[in-house]
């Protein structure tokens, strides 16, 4: 048996809780029989990610009102302590690994944002410390790691550049995509939609509200389009408000352009109406500018939503054919964009058939195998 240790301690919400849950559950179900995981959390996120699995042990820490200094302290002294012999190696699947673990260490990088100039440039003060303190973290957590994963071409150029890596110690590994994201029925999508209260048409975006998902670009993209569209045409926003100020903007945004009657910020959406969310819309559209692997883009696709996105960073790595590109720092070009693939059906249908291709090849099975190989590379364990 391979007893692998999982510090899911950064795992708060969105992405990370994601991919915890579906590897937790699917670890098992690929390593033949040959891993036990013992897997620390938070304790309010203990049962989103408990797969209810005999091999996999869930332990919960209290850290949901320490000061950001304590939970450093806890991670990087206390838990090292606690690891001893009882395991055969660490992962550590957020960015910040433990830099004083006495076993084996498999580090991945979720997290784009610590290391794209651009977003720690236009941060607050506040965020640009917190931001360039989370980088040196990662690149010391990844100069000890004995494997470090990223989950993205893009994300492990960038990243292995700044933390000066040798190649031969990084690998990539595609995250997967959740089968609920499907096609959907007609009957399901009109319930989704009368619950929120949307009509179609629909042009749909869905993201956490901060600065770099370029929310403000997409209103004033809309406004401009407005005229090609059709009045009838509603924007809907799906996102929870993590940056008020940021928030704020967007508000206001909508305000300038005097079209806060066909806006309509839906706040955060459960993933059980998510699906019929993206499968209503005539067009989802994404307009990040930094993603290390883009979860939602690839839910968009997998939904049969036509599909057209940034063409910053693994965006057009992960979407290949299945999206339309515009430049997300120019409103014009994503109105455009808009509009082309708006009045375009067969482009449309083309970027639908394209999308649904492609996002067969991402799986969670290989997602879990890909970061088994690099556990037993880092341990020795298991099959060569």
């Amino acid at each position: 048996m391979v007893r692998v240790f999982v510090n899911a301690t950064s795992a708060v919400l969105g992405g990370g809780i994601t991919v915890l849950r579906h590897l937790l559950a699917t670890f098992p179900a690929v390593d033949d029989g040959e891993g036990l995981y013992t897997v620390i959390c938070r304790r309010e996120v203990s049962r989103e990610i408990d797969p209810g699995h005999k091999r996999v042990e869930l332990l919960t820490q209290d850290l949901s009102t320490s000061s950001p200094i304590k939970r450093v302290w806890w991670e990087q002294l206390r838990l090292p302590s606690s690891l001893g012999a009882k395991f055969d190696v660490l992962l550590s699947p957020a960015n910040v690994g433990v830099l004083a673990a006495r076993i084996p260490q498999v580090l991945v990088f979720q997290n784009m944002a610590p290391f794209d100039a651009r977003v720690r440039r236009t941060s607050r003060l506040q965020g640009r410390v917190r931001l360039e303190g989370l980088r040196l973290m990662g690149i010391a957590s990844a100069r000890v790691a004995r494997r470090v994963v990223f989950i993205s071409d893009y994300a492990r150029e960038s990243i292995a550049r700044q933390a000066g890596l040798a190649a031969d110690k990084t690998v990539r590994v595609y995250l997967g995509r959740d089968p609920a994201f499907a096609p959907t029925p007609r009957e399901r999508i009109d319930g989704v939609l009368q619950r929120y209260r949307l009509t179609t048409p629909y042009v749909l975006s869905v993201s956490h509200f901060y600065h770099y998902k370029n929310i403000v670009e997409l209103v004033r993209a809309f406004a401009l389009a407005r005229t090609g569209l059709g009045s009838r045409v509603t924007l809907a926003i799906a996102g929870a408000e993590h940056e008020h100020d940021y928030a704020a903007a967007v508000r206001r945004s909508i305000a300038d352009a005097g079209i806060d009657d066909c806006v309509r910020l839906l706040g955060p959406v459960g993933s059980a109406d998510l699906p019929a969310l993206y499968a209503g819309a005539t067009l989802f559209v994404f307009p990040s500018t930094c993603e290390s692997f883009p979860n939602i883009l690839v839910e968009g696709m997998a939904s049969g939503a036509p599909t057209l996105s940034s063409r910053e960073g693994p965006m057009p790595e992960i979407a290949g054919s299945g999206a339309a590109y515009f430049d997300p720092f120019d409103p014009s070009d994503i109105a455009a964009t808009i509009v082309r693939v708006w009045k375009d059906g067969d482009e449309a249908k083309r970027l639908r058939s394209s999308a649904l291709a492609r996002v067969r090849d991402f799986s969670w099975e290989r997602t879990a195998q890909g970061l088994l190989d690099a556990l037993r590379c880092a341990t020795s364990f298991g099959r060569e």
